[in-house]
This record gives C-alpha cells, sequence and structure tokens, in this order.
C-alpha cells in the first residue's frame, strides 16, 4: 500500500474570555473551533513546501488550561494538503438538525433514512412531511440551547453503548481501513460525505463546514469518546468534478465510493443483500497522474495538461564502491498509451542521466518499491511530483502475471525490472489504467536507436521547449499541428532529431511533395477533417481503460468513420496517385505513400460502421443520464438486444396494468378523463374537498392547499414493480455498454495505427507550415564527419519573433576549422549565432527545411551545450561548480561526431582561473584524435594565443564611436562574423545601455585600462597543468578523469 509523509494532527483546549463573555451574554451556544496551520504560504502549488501540516481543533471552555494531545497519523503527502490559517466554526447544537436535513429527500430516498437511521436523530420522520421535520427541529434545538446555556461542560457526557458504530459508519470504516492512503468520497443519497481524518482534510482544503464527531476511524483520539458516530463533511453530487480537482491538485489521492445498488432492487430482488445499508464500493480512484485520462476532467484545448505528463515506476540498487546508482525505469503516459523503459546507471550524487530523463518523460507521480533518497526526491519537487511507496500487501493473479513476464522476457528486461512492471501493474489497478501494460505494443526503450536525445541543459539553453510551448521556444515556431495526438508525435521528433539519413530524407521528400500537393481536393479536406479532431489517441485509451462515456465513444466512432469515407471518396485519385508506381506521391514520397495506404486499408474494413450504426445518436445527446444509458443502443442494430428488449416489456406490462388500474379508478370517482399526476410515482390527484369520498385504503401521499395525492394499494405495489424492472434495464444496458467497448478494444492495436499514422502526416503538414516560409531551403547531408556549410543562414526563433535578422554564412569543417573561437563585444550577437548553428543542425536532423539560402552538413551524434550561468541553490552547488560540472559532462559524452557549443566558459570564477580553465579546456580538444566540432565563445584575450591547424578565431564584427565627454569608445554593433580575434568585450557599453551614470563609467575604464597592464605581466595559475595532465591522461576512462576534475574543483583555493 503506498505510503506519504504524515500531517501531524493536535487537539487542544483554549480559553477564550472574550468569545465565553460574548456567549454567556447573549445566551449563545457553544462553538467547537477546528483550525490548522502549515508552513506554507498560500494555497497555489507554485509557493508550496513540502512541509509537514498541523492540524489543530480548538474547544472553547472556561477552563484556562491547554491540553495538546498527539493524533495518529493519517495521510501522508509529498506537498501541502491544507491550506494557511484557515477557520471553520461548528455550532454544536445544530448537528443533530444538519445532519438530518443532509440527507436525501424523503420522497426517493426514505429507505436511506431507515437503514442509516443512527445518523438520524429521528429515522421515523424521514417518512413525513418537510414542515413537520422543520417543526421538531426548531423544538429540539431550543431545549438543547436552554441545557446548554447553564451547563458548565462544553463537551457533552459519553452516552451509552458509544463504541457501538451506526451501520453506516461501521460500513465507512472497512472501506478505509483497506484504503488508509486515500481520501474517500462516499455518496450518501444525493450528497457525497468524507468521515473522521477525510473529514479533517476535505473541510480545510474545500473550506466547507466539519459537523463534529469521532475525528478518527479507530477511535484513538480522547475525545472521539464524547461522540457516537464520526464526524463528516459533505457536498452536493453535482461539485463532484470541482471538488475532486482541488484534492488532487493538492497531492492526494480520492477514491469515489457509490451506491451499488437502488431502493426497488432492494426491496423486489430476492437475490438482494438484505443488510440495514446500502452496499457501497469504490468505482474511480484518481491520483495527480491518471484524473487528466478520465472525462470529468477533459480538456477542449489541445494541449490539456497531461498530455505529456508520465506516471513512473522506480526503482535503484545503490554501490557505495563504485560511487554508483543503477536505475529502473518504467514511464507511463496514460493519454497517448505510450510505455517507455530504461535501465541505466549515474554518478550518486551527479544524477545527470535521471535530470535527462525526468525532462523528457516529465513525472508528475512516482511510484517505488523503495524509500528514494533525499537527493533524488530533491529533483522530483519543483514540478509536486506525488511520491508513493509500493508492498506488498495487494497481489497480481497469476495469468496477468504472466503476461508481464512474458512481455518482460520479450523485451528483455533485468529482474528488477520485471519485478517493478508487476508493482506498477498492481499500483494503477485501483485506478484501472492496468491494461495498458498488457498491451506489448505500447513498450519501446528509452534510449532510442538512430537519434539524438537532447540533454536538460541542451533543452534548456537553446529554448527547445519552454513551459507551456509559450512564444519563443522551438516547439512554439514548429508547432501548426491540428490535432493533440500530432502535437505529441511532434514533441518527441523535436526532442529526439533523428541520425537516420533515411528517416530524415523520407520527412523531407513527403514535406517537398506536401507543399506541391497540399491544393489537391482530397488534402484539403483531409487537413480540414483534421482540425475539428479530437484526441482519438486519448480517447482509444480511455475506450481501453473501461472509462469512456457514451458520447465520447460515439464522436470517436463518427470522426473515425469520417476519415474512412475521406478515403473511399477519394479512391479514384489515391489509385492514380499513391498506389501506381508513377504517381505524384508514389514517386516523391515513400512515407506519404504509406501513410496514406495503411489508412485507405483500414477504411475497407467494416467493423467501425457497423459499431457506430449499433449508436442510437438521439439518446447519446439526452442530457438526462438515465435516457442516455437505457437508450443508447439502436436495437434494431444491436446484435446483443435480446435481454434488453424482455425487460422492455415487463416495463410496458407493468404499465399496462397501471392502465387498467387507471380505468378501475376512473369508474371508481366517475372522473372519465382522469390521468396519473406524472409517470414516475403514478399519483392520482383529488382535490381536498372530494377526499372524504375515497376508500381508506388509499395512501397519501403528499397535499397541497387544494389537492392530495394518493396511491393505491394496487398503484403502489405496480410503481415499484416498474421501478425495479427499470432497474433491471439500467443494469442491463450498462452490462452491454461494457460488452460493447471491448469489442471495440479488441481493434486497439488496428486503431492505435491509424491514429498514429495520422498523426504522422500532422508532423509532416505542421513542418511543412515552417518550411513554405521565405528564405527557407531543404538541408542537404554529406558522409564526411564533422562538417557545416551554411550561405546566408538566420537564427529561427530571433527571425520569427519579426525582429530584423542578419545573416551569416557557417563554414566548420577540416579546411576551415573544425574548433572556431569567436570574440566580440558583450551583446554583439556571439551567443545568439552560436545558438543559431545548433538551431539549425536539430531543425534539420527533425527532417524540416532551414532558414538559410544553402545548407549542407554531417549527421551529428550528439548536440552538448554549455551556455549561461546559473546555480543550485538546493544541491549547495555554485555558479562555477555548476558550471564545470556541465563541461565535464560534455568531456564525458563527446565523440568526433558531435557538435559542442561552450559560451564563456570559465565566467562563474575568478578572471585567472577563468583563463585557466578556458585555455587548457581547449588545448585538450586540440590534441584529442576524436576532437568534435566546437564553437567556443570567449572574453579572454589570451585565448587569442592558441594556434592549431585544426582552429579558427572569428568575432562580432562592430564599429567603435568616440563621443565627446566620453573617455571609453562608444560601439555599434554589426552582427556578422568577421575572421580574426578581438580582444576589446566593450563591456561598459553595455554599462551605457544600462543607463549608468557616465562619471561612474568614466571611473570604470580608468580601473579596467590600469588592469590590463597588471595582468600582462601575470602569469596563470597552476589549473592549465593540472587539467592538461587530468584531460590528457590516456590511461584514465572518461569517468576516472571526471572524478578527479571534481575533485579538483571541489579545491576551497578554487571555489568562489
Amino acid at each position: 500500500m503506498a505510503s506519504q509523509p504524515t500531517i501531524s494532527k493536535f487537539f487542544a483546549k483554549a480559553s477564550s474570555p472574550v468569545k465565553n463573555a460574548t456567549a454567556a451574554k447573549k445566551g449563545d451556544t457553544t462553538k467547537e473551533v477546528i483550525t490548522h496551520t502549515n508552513n506554507n504560504s498560500g494555497f497555489s502549488s507554485s509557493t508550496a513546501d513540502h512541509s509537514q501540516e498541523q492540524v489543530s481543533i480548538i474547544i472553547d471552555s472556561d477552563s484556562e488550561s491547554d491540553n495538546e494531545i498527539n493524533l495518529t497519523s493519517v495521510y501522508k503527502t509529498t506537498t501541502d494538503a491544507i491550506d494557511e490559517s484557515e477557520v471553520v466554526e461548528i455550532e454544536m447544537l445544530q448537528h443533530n438538525a444538519e445532519k438530518h436535513t443532509e440527507e436525501a429527500t424523503v420522497d426517493n430516498l426514505a429507505s436511506e433514512a431507515v437503514t442509516d437511521s443512527n445518523h438520524e436523530k429521528n429515522p421515523k420522520s424521514a417518512k413525513k412531511s418537510i414542515g413537520v421535520d422543520t417543526k421538531r427541529q426548531e423544538k429540539s434545538k431550543t431545549i438543547k440551547r436552554k441545557n446548554d446555556a447553564t451547563s458548565p461542560e462544553r463537551i457533552p457526557k459519553k452516552p451509552k453503548n458509544q463504541d457501538k458504530l451506526t451501520p453506516l459508519d461501521q460500513q465507512v470504516k472497512e472501506l478505509k481501513l483497506k484504503n488508509k492512503d486515500k481520501i474517500l468520497i462516499i455518496r450518501v443519497g444525493y450528497k457525497y460525505k468524507c468521515f473522521a481524518e477525510d473529514a479533517v482534510i476535505v473541510s480545510n482544503i474545500l473550506h466547507i463546514k466539519l459537523v463534529p464527531g469521532k475525528l478518527t476511524i479507530r477511535n484513538s483520539n480522547p475525545h472521539d469518546d464524547q461522540y457516537k458516530q464520526f464526524a463528516y463533511c459533505s457536498f452536493p453530487d453535482t461539485r463532484l468534478n470541482v471538488h475532486l480537482e482541488r484534492l488532487i491538485f493538492n497531492n492526494l489521492k480520492v477514491a469515489v465510493v457509490e451506491q451499488t445498488e437502488t431502493i426497488a432492487i432492494k426491496k423486489n430482488d430476492p437475490t438482494a443483500n438484505k443488510t440495514q445499508v446500502f452496499q457501497r464500493e469504490i468505482k474511480n480512484t484518481f491520483s495527480k497522474a491518471t484524473f487528466g485520462i478520465n472525462d470529468q476532467f477533459a480538456k477542449k484545448d489541445k494541449r490539456i495538461l497531461g498530455d505529456t505528463k508520465s506516471i513512473w515506476g522506480l526503482d535503484f540498487k545503490i554501490d557505495e564502491r563504485e560511487n554508483s546508482i543503477q536505475y529502473y525505469i518504467i514511464s507511463a503516459n496514460l493519454n497517448n498509451g505510450e510505455i517507455i523503459y530504461n535501465t541505466f546507471t549515474d554518478e550518486l550524487k551527479a544524477l545527470e542521466n535521471l535530470k535527462l530523463r525526468i525532462k523528457h518523460l516529465e513525472p508528475i507521480e512516482i511510484i517505488s518499491p523503495k524509500k528514494l533518497p533525499n537527493h533524488i526526491l530533491s529533483l522530483f519537487k519543483p514540478s509536486r511530483c506525488l511520491v508513493s511507496y509500493t508492498d506488498n500487501e495487494h497481489h497480481c493473479d497469476n495469468e496477468r502475471k504472466t503476461t508481464l513476464n512474458e512481455i518482460g522476457e520479450m523485451l528483455d528486461f533485468a529482474k528488477e525490472l520485471k519485478d517493478l512492471l508487476v508493482h506498477f501493474f498492481i499500483y494503477l489497478k485501483q485506478y484501472g489504467n492496468e491494461k495498458l501494460l498488457l498491451i506489448r505494443s505500447n513498450y519501446k526503450p528509452f534510449s532510442i536507436d538512430k537519434c539524438i536525445t537532447l540533454s536538460h541543459s541542451t533543452i534548456e539553453s537553446l529554448d527547445i521547449i519552454t513551459e507551456n510551448n509559450g512564444k519563443g521556444s522551438l516547439m512554439w515556431l514548429l508547432d501548426h499541428t491540428r490535432t493533440s495526438f500530432g502535437l505529441q508525435k511532434l514533441r518527441e521528433w523535436i526532442l529526439h532529431p533523428s541520425t537516420d539519413s533515411l528517416i530524415i530524407e523520407e520527412r523531407l521528400d513527403a514535406i517537398e511533395c506536401i507543399i506541391g500537393e497540399v491544393n489537391t481536393i482530397f488534402f484539403e479536406s483531409f487537413n480540414q477533417i483534421l482540425k475539428t479532431t479530437p484526441n482519438l489517441l486519448r480517447t482509444l485509451n480511455r475506450i481501453a481503460y473501461g472509462t469512456t462515456s457514451r458520447k465520447e465513444i460515439y464522436y470517436f466512432l463518427k470522426n473515425m468513420c469520417a476519415i474512412n469515407e475521406l478515403f473511399i471518396n477519394h479512391s479514384n485519385y489515391l489509385d492514380k496517385q499513391v498506389y501506381e508506381s508513377d504517381g505524384n506521391i508514389a514517386s516523391k514520397s515513400t512515407l506519404l505513400t504509406k501513410i496514406i495506404t495503411d489508412i485507405s486499408e483500414f477504411s475497407k474494413q467494416e467493423q467501425i460502421p457497423d459499431l457506430l450504426a449499433m449508436i442510437n445518436i438521439s439518446a447519446v445527446m439526452e442530457k438526462n443520464m438515465e435516457k442516455q444509458v437505457i437508450g443508447f443502443f439502436n436495437l434494431n442494430n444491436y446484435d446483443h438486444a435480446s435481454e434488453i428488449l424482455r425487460i422492455q416489456q415487463d416495463i410496458e406490462s407493468v404499465k399496462y396494468k397501471l392502465n387498467d388500474e387507471l380505468k378501475k379508478i376512473r369508474k371508481l370517482l366517475k372522473r372519465p378523463y382522469l390521468d396519473y399526476k406524472d409517470e414516475i410515482n403514478y399519483f392520482i390527484e383529488v382535490k381536498n374537498t372530494d377526499v372524504k369520498n375515497i376508500p381508506d385504503s388509499w395512501i397519501k401521499m403528499n397535499n397541497t392547499l387544494r389537492v392530495s395525492r394518493f396511491n393505491t394499494p394496487e398503484t403502489k405495489q405496480l410503481v415499484e414493480k416498474l421501478q425495479y424492472h427499470k432497474d433491471l434495464l439500467v443494469q442491463e444496458c450498462e452490462k452491454q455498454y461494457t460488452v460493447f467497448i471491448c469489442r471495440l478494444t479488441n481493434e486497439y492495436s488496428i486503431l492505435k495505427n491509424v491514429i498514429d499514422n495520422i498523426a504522422t502526416y500532422d508532423c509532416i503538414l505542421s513542418l511543412s507550415a515552417v518550411s513554405c516560409n521565405m528564405g527557407y531551403t531543404r538541408p542537404k547531408f554529406t558522409d564526411k564527419k564533422r562538417f557545416i556549410k551554411a550561405k546566408n543562414s538566420r537564427n529561427p526563433i530571433i527571425e520569427s519573433l519579426n525582429i530584423n535578422y542578419v545573416s551569416n554564412d557557417i563554414s566548420m569543417n577540416e579546411e576551415d576549422g573544425i574548433v572556431h573561437i569567436i570574440s566580440g563585444p558583450n551583446m554583439g550577437g556571439k551567443s545568439s549565432y552560436i545558438r543559431q548553428v545548433a538551431l539549425l543542425v536539430i531543425l534539420a536532423q527533425i527532417g524540416s527545411y532551414v532558414p538559410a539560402d544553402y545548407m549542407e552538413m554531417s549527421i551529428f551524434d550528439q548536440v552538448l551545450t554549455r551556455i549561461g550561468a546559473h546555480d543550485n541553490i538546493l544541491r549547495g552547488d555554485s555558479t562555477f561548480k555548476v558550471e564545470m560540472l556541465e563541461v565535464l559532462e560534455i568531456v564525458k559524452k563527446s565523440t568526433d561526431n558531435s557538435l559542442l557549443l561552450l559560451d564563456e566558459v570559465g565566467r562563474g570564477t575568478g578572471t585567472q582561473d577563468g583563463k585557466a580553465i578556458s585555455y587548457s579546456l581547449l588545448e585538450y580538444f586540440l590534441h584529442d584524435s576524436s576532437c568534435p566540432l566546437i564553437l567556443f565563445t570567449t572574453h579572454f584575450p589570451e585565448m587569442g594565443d592558441i594556434t592549431s591547424k585544426f582552429l579558427k578565431c572569428y568575432h562580432m564584427d562592430y564599429v567603435e564611436e568616440n563621443r565627446p565627454g566620453e573617455k571609453w569608445p562608444s560601439v555599434i554593433f554589426l552582427y556578422k562574423l568577421k575572421p580574426g580575434f578581438t580582444n576589446n568585450s566593450y563591456g561598459l557599453n553595455v554599462a551605457k545601455l544600462a543607463n549608468i551614470d557616465t562619471d561612474i563609467i568614466n571611473a570604470a575604464y580608468e580601473l579596467s585600462e590600469n588592469s590590463k597592464k597588471e595582468s600582462e605581466n601575470s602569469k596563470f595559475l597552476y589549473l592549465p597543468t593540472c587539467f592538461r595532465r587530468i584531460l590528457g591522461n590516456n590511461q584514465n576512462s572518461n569517468k576516472d578523469k571526471f572524478v578527479e576534475l571534481l575533485s579538483l574543483i571541489d579545491e576551497e583555493n578554487i571555489l568562489d
């Protein structure tokens, strides 16, 4: 069972002289105040810390002493579950009246009021009119107030048999003990209630009233002895979805408990349960990772939160001797059905590989069979992950376990990964999402062959994907997708640029073909359909989980049939252009040909149109849920309708008997045109002046000032029988709906393949929209290594922001240098230029056109960056240490076929140390036979002294300008890359742009000039020798070099 950090609860008596005096003066009742505190500064998740909460209950008392009592721990969550300094006041003397009025309405749920009688003040009163009940409640409250006004004790005395629970409370207790890790929201009539510990937490989060009672399920709080029933809070069933979302947002697991039998079935079915309370069981369970897949939270926007989020199964094994940790990960995205598995090793404290997977897979919920160390947990805190720990309380049946083991064997899972898969299955089963793990085609490894896996730092420094894919990111630039599942696939392409030339060329061919064919009727119609297509992939997975709604299934089948019809209607065009080898599409694009052929083959099958024909469209559109359920099937086409038809005949038979009874009543009352008041309760309405003429056996149900309504003994019996058959009809229709879903689930693999093809087409269409831009060209690829050549290239992101961007040529190869040192003024465009090169490479390897007149390049296996400056306070790392860790990670990962971006390495420490590090790093790469392609920006003049046949120096061009009254030269940026090295950074010019006072800048200029003269005579520290010795040691592996350099930068005289 899942376990989470404890919420401590404290209960205390506290005296309140002012309040007590006021109460005494007004003769008011005693109040019980429930409050809580925590260290959170607000309700929003963005400000939530992960401290433990405190919940207090303060009871007004004449006593001046305080008494604080610890309560059994209730819930364990990784983040705040309760707001700060909230107070809910409850009048104890209204307790019984409130409990009575919050139960279900009298007419429809009288039976519930009787069976749960101990929760009501007067169980028999539920059968009487509301007016009578209200009078009795007012009388009861008046007597109680008089008694309490003179009572010295504020807490009621313990009645007899207080330890004996009511039948409903006993049922709640049994459910809670089996689900300790969840908040239980339990249906009672037309309301949902939470009891005991759950009620305290929920009332504080939702700001709703808490009715006093036992505060713990196990009666472990001393004040629990004062009450006979559990404390509870309640809300109308219409508010369930709203409140669920708030609770889940606070990292709580929530289970919704529903009644599984009705009054009519309980009374008329001989096989029904005869206990005092209705049967109840958990129908839905929600957590942060699973709520988005449920229709209660479905969003119309294609960028629904959670579409790219995942739930992780995470296990690990620490090797102290090797200073390493082995991770086992299974990541499931419930929206798209994708399961990623991975086993990898990381440095015990570095965690770079784990951070990479967190960035790519975006977990929002973690389950683990072991307690995660704090330094690992800290990585999940920014995203407020819900972390749970599994145990062996629940078991997986043998058949499922065999299937999971077969999948593990087929995918060559390690034993730990197989065990984790079983844990994961058991955990997801409580949410109804476990079927996802039984579909073998859903699995794929994280380390996908033939692609670049962009690192965490590369994604951030190049603005590949930003929060919510906001303006200014590569994702924002490329996203012209029409569907949400197309957007998900595009995101995968962007984060994993291909290293397979065949895949890249296939995508480029498809883009070129689309640009030429996009105006044909077929493609225009297809594109128009996609604009109105909902998230078919999400719906398909909801169908597999059995959580989809009837309306959602109808629209899913309707959309799939619309695509089928499109391909059938344009079969002549497709025959000529796709299926014939000399057609425009067949001859230009193998990818488009495959997509269209696969979808076309599916369109010839009849399963989906047949299933759609079984649905009664008018019933699907019904707002009344019961009518939607019983009328969902078109019984003329549905092939399992026999039992439904039989029950409908039984219903009609009872209605016929009711009609016969009406004829007798008309004759008796001599009213030939008399009708039943309605066709629900079948009341006979009689004027009050004529009541004396009706038989004594008639049962009065209600009355107004003018009329009274009755049931005869016969109609009452028939109405009960009618309701019984109606309930059976609902049950049978629900059963057949489940069968219908299973039939659709059998087509899962075929449907998913079609949807995947549509998503691929959507991605090609999106890239085509970008590639149509003026000045974009198709990149060419060469078999040469370490080669980039481009004419008039631009930064695609900056250009798209409508900024006049200066184009630059790129030439990096054996002849023009594989290492380029780029110098120039601050704000002169150095960082933008090197980002531009990397973005062009990524765009090209995604399979997109690039912003340039011409581009030819190698296919790179890595794009590694060290750009910007930041620290990591949570891990205690300084800016310089973070910088060095990233540099060393690049040293470890780079190959002779990588592209490296090193932006002002050494900026995080002193000038002399920074120079030493930069110099040594370049020397190391230049003397390495597998030197990658490197773009290195710097402000250190000494870097221009390095000579090598592989190295070229460039600078961002500028023009100096001397202005009156200024000792320093101003600079005009030209943003053009020119050969040669420049020694001046013109930092004072940036100070001027920031409106720093001229006198200050003049003084700074004099100090700068003096510092330059001094530095000319100074020598580097010992760092160059150390770096060259460590990095150049051929005997050591990259790992050994990494460890040695870490120890070096940790020395006290180097770290800032």
